[in-house]
């Protein structure tokens, strides 16, 4: 079951969405996919194993956008997050607002 919510919060041309079949955030960048972030949820726990975004797009805040919504999903749904992905974990040591969601 894949969830429809976009967002379009930092790089105002990305939106992400929440396929929960393939157990990934998707950021989609004027129609294309531009990154993954990729997750194990297991009852009140999401652990997210691993982030992917398209070379051309890097630095465009395109990984921010999607981590930040990622997150802010794990937070409405009261999740504990184990970052195990480098990227994620590098968001969350530079965004405090995200630690205590951090298990």
């Amino acid at each position: 079951m894949s969830t429809e919510n976009t967002d379009s919060t930092g790089n105002t041309g990305v939106q992400v969405s929440n396929n929960e079949a393939k157990s990934r955030y998707v950021a989609m960048l004027d129609g294309d996919e531009a990154g993954i972030a990729a997750y194990e949820r297991s009852g009140d726990t999401i652990v997210f194993t691993h982030t992917v975004v398209d070379e051309e797009v890097e630095g465009h805040g395109v990984g921010s956008t999607l981590i930040r919504h990622a997150l802010d999903d794990a937070r409405g749904q009261h999740l504990t997050v184990v970052p195990q992905c480098e990227f994620v974990a590098a968001f969350i040591e530079d965004h405090p607002e995200y630690r205590d969601l951090v298990g």
